[in-house]
Formats: C-alpha cells, sequence, structure tokens
C-alpha cells in the first residue's frame, strides 16, 4: 500500500513563515557555487550550517537546505529568536512534521562556560566530541567551520550566519552533516547549539561578541527521512521557499 504524505503536505500548506526582509548579497569577487553532484560541499543555510559528503546527490542537497531554511522561517515566525531554546526546538518540532523522523532521540542539553574571544574554538571542541565516532562527518564539518573563519566578516556566507545573532542577547543554530543512503534515504547528523550572553551579540561567528562570559549549550540530534517522502514533500517545501531561497542559501566548496 503506498504512503500517504497527506498530513505532512497539509502542515507545511499551512505553516506561516517569517520571510526575511531584503537580501544578503555577494559582495565583488565573491559566488556561491551551485550545490552539486560529487563534490564536499558546505551550505550556510539561513544561520545553520548543513555539509554534503561527495557522494550525496544534488537533488538530496537542495532538499536538505530548502527543508532546513522553511523550517528555520517557521521556528522565527512562532517563537522570537532570542528564546533560543524555544526557537530550537521549535526548529527540530517543524522538521518532525514534515517528512523527517528521529533516528536517535535528541541527546539532553550539555551546559558550557565560554567567553567571547574562544567561542569559536569552543564550538570545534564540541563538535569533535560529537562526531568522533564518525570520523568522515567530523572531518567535513571541522573543514566546513574553518573554511568560514577564514572568510572575510562581509562576506554573504558570515552575514548570513550572523544574522539571527546580531543585536541579540541569546541565540541558537545547528551545525549537521548529511549522510545519503543508495536507496534514495538520507540522514542529518545535527548539532544544535544555544549561546547565552549577559551583553549583545554584535559578531556572532567566530565570535568577537563580547568579553564577557556566555554561556553555551549543545544537544545532539539524528534525523532520518526515507526516499519515499524526499521524492513526495521535497516540491512542496521548495514551493514555500523558492521565492527567498537564493538570498538565504549560500554553498561552498571544501
Amino acid at each position: 500500500m503506498p504512503v500517504s504524505f497527506d498530513s505532512q503536505i497539509s502542515f507545511i500548506a499551512g505553516q506561516e513563515i517569517d520571510v526575511p526582509e531584503g537580501d544578503v548579497s555577494f559582495a565583488a569577487g565573491e559566488e556561491s557555487p551551485d550545490l552539486q553532484d560529487l563534490k564536499k560541499q558546505g551550505a550556510v543555510v539561513d544561520s545553520n550550517l548543513v555539509v554534503f559528503p561527495e557522494d550525496t546527490p544534488a537533488s538530496v542537497r537542495n532538499a536538505v537546505c530548502n527543508w532546513t531554511l522553511f523550517a528555520q522561517r517557521a521556528a522565527t515566525k512562532k517563537v522570537d529568536p532570542q528564546q533560543a531554546k524555544e526557537w530550537v526546538d521549535v526548529y527540530l518540532d517543524v522538521l518532525l512534521h514534515t517528512g523527517w523522523a528521529l533516528r536517535e532521540e535528541a541527546s539532553s542539553w550539555s551546559e558550557e562556560h565560554v567567553v567571547g574571544s574562544v567561542v569559536h574554538q569552543k564550538i570545534l571542541d564540541l563538535v569533535a566530541v560529537a562526531l568522533g565516532p564518525v570520523p568522515g562527518a567530523l572531518a567535513l564539518v571541522t573543514a566546513a567551520l574553518t573554511s568560514l573563519q577564514g572568510m572575510n566578516e562581509r562576506s554573504k556566507w558570515i552575514t548570513l550566519f550572523d544574522r539571527r545573532a546580531k543585536s541579540a542577547v541569546s541565540t541558537g543554530f545547528s551545525v549537521a552533516n548529511v549522510d545519503p543512503h543508495a536507496d534514495g534515504s538520507a540522514q542529518l547528523r545535527s548539532i544544535d547549539f544555544r549561546v547565552e550572553a549577559r551583553k549583545t551579540l554584535t559578531q556572532f561567528l567566530f565570535f568577537r561578541f563580547t568579553s564577557e562570559e556566555a554561556l553555551m549549550f549543545k544537544r545532539g540530534v539524528v534525523l532520518f527521512i526515507s526516499a519515499e517522502a524526499l521524492q513526495e514533500l521535497a516540491p512542496a517545501i521548495e514551493q514555500r521557499v523558492t521565492a527567498f531561497a537564493k538570498d538565504n542559501i549560500a554553498a561552498f566548496d571544501l
């Protein structure tokens, strides 16, 4: 019997989403490559980072980027992003209502004390712990984070990643690795972060927001989507974000 996705399609169609005002343009000399087969790539999707190994089909790359953009924009419509814990929870809930399923239960939030000047290293350390059992994923995510760290702070990639956190004291974001399967399904191994600072964040990514101490929270989430769900639901997701996806998804080669 064919699987019905009517409830997910209805949910996707009925979600109110926050549409960003204006675009974030590339500076002169910058460009974002297309998401392509046979390349190791990363993508800043709104204010999340998603990484793709080279065997990820382009159709899966585009679908995952659209899905995570949709979930972020739906979360922002429902919850003030400065309510970081609630925002991250709604983001996950939207994914779970639109075709994704938990492959592993989300871990409990762990807490770290950090100072602004070393937050980027703390993220790399926590990624290493979370992805250590998956060496290929760890290598790709580390390469992507290091690549972003080396970019001009005015680049589109950094501007997108920073946008949610600017003029905030609390923010959430995710770093995720896609694991494509031969049957057309895919797994998303995500590390959700929250940062809560005493002072307003001014530059979030690699992180010169304050000399004051902040709190960072981390949890791991592993999601799965079937090949049938990708095929049936990706067009509905794409339709909801197509008007602003180009301005809010920026790929880069690794």
